[in-house]
């Protein structure tokens, strides 16, 4: 079996592998199509840059978001760094082309982009030219037309597979039930080996309080703020309204506090 302890060590300076970690990569490597049900911070990201740069061919990595990419491509190890980039819409189509060169002529591994970009033809083309090895999709519930936020340009992913032809398939999640798992392997048109792991998360603790009304669910809440005698916090409420409420209503209260959503001005 192939080591992967030591490029582990010498790209990442990681000792060993969380749990589930290196089923995942050696699956990657070996060409096994699979689901990853992981939680958020358990170090997703580590199993496909690490897979990535022990695979001869290229990986595309689909992203949902620009600036959930960038931030994974600003955090990334100096040795995987200089052979990741990106391609979306930030870019003038000059520089894209320029970084598709260079997954051309293999001076990139690992390429980013969302996956609207599965709908542009001669971006499509391209990779299928270039000859990616392995595809990996980040926030694969997306797929789900049962998931929390499904988005529908995850539909053309599975014909771009084809088109690309039949690249090696990683799906990854925090997010998915049995039921949604089977339904996104239906929708990429694979059957992928499926690797859990545990979703506890020592560092969590979930509280359920059970209120009669806005006032009980106002109470409370200014009670757990005050507890924490001047550290931050984030609430969470159910719509932009709410958001803007919710805001309102605490700082008539004492706690200083500011709406966030995506109906504000930058």
């Amino acid at each position: 079996m192939t080591d992967l302890t030591a490029p582990l060590r010498d790209l990442f300076g990681f000792d060993g592998f969380r749990a589930g970690q290196e089923a995942i990569v050696r699956a990657a490597v070996e060409g096994r199509d699979t689901l990853a049900l992981m939680p958020t911070g358990s170090g997703k990201s580590l199993t496909y840059q690490l897979a990535a740069m022990l695979r001869p061919q290229p990986t595309l990595v689909l992203s949902p978001l620009i600036a959930l990419m960038k931030d994974q491509v600003d955090q990334l190890p100096g040795p995987i760094a200089a052979t990741t980039t990106f391609v979306n819409s930030s870019l003038d189509p000059e520089e894209a082309a320029a970084r598709l060169e260079g997954v051309a002529a293999g001076r990139t591994r690992i390429l980013y982009a969302a996956p609207e970009r599965l709908r542009q033809a001669r971006f499509v083309e391209t990779l299928r030219a270039i000859g990616v090895g392995l595809v990996v999709i980040d926030e694969v519930h997306c797929v789900s037309m049962w998931g929390h936020d499904f988005r529908p340009d995850y539909l053309f992913i599975r014909r771009a597979l084809a088109e690309l032809g039949e690249p090696v398939l990683l799906g990854l999640t925090a997010t998915a039930t049995p039921d949604t798992a089977r339904e996104i392997a239906a929708a990429l048109g694979r059957q992928p080996e499926v690797v859990r792991t545990s979703v506890v998360r020592p560092n969590l603790r979930y509280d359920v309080a059970e209120v009669s009304n806005a006032e009980d669910r106002l109470r409370i809440l200014l009670g757990r703020l005050r507890a924490l005698e001047g550290a931050s916090a984030i609430v969470y409420a159910r719509s932009r309204r709410s958001t803007e409420e919710v805001a309102r209503t605490l700082r008539g209260h004492g706690p200083r506090a500011e709406p966030y959503h995506a109906g504000l001005e930058p």
